[in-house]
């Protein structure tokens, strides 16, 4: 069995991370389904914060860049 490349493993991960993208779509939209039959419940709110502040991490990670610049983007897209 031959040895697996830089190449193909990055490949592999890359479909990996998407894969793991579109099922985080597919939550996101259990989650919302859930916090509307509970919309008094701060846990939901508790849980996107969580979510979007290790995605602002990976974000910086992958774009060298720091999480307050992010956050500032953010801010001005709203």
């Amino acid at each position: 069995m031959a040895k697996q490349t830089a190449h193909e493993l990055y490949d592999q991960r890359r479909q990996d991370i998407a894969r793991v993208m579109d099922w985080i779509e597919l939550e996101l939209d259990k989650h919302k389904t859930n916090a509307k039959s509970d919309p008094k419940n701060w846990g939901y709110a508790g849980d996107l914060g969580h979510v979007r502040e290790k995605l602002i991490e990976t974000l910086a990670f992958l774009s060298n860049s720091d999480p307050q610049e992010i956050e500032a983007m953010l801010s001005e897209c709203r």
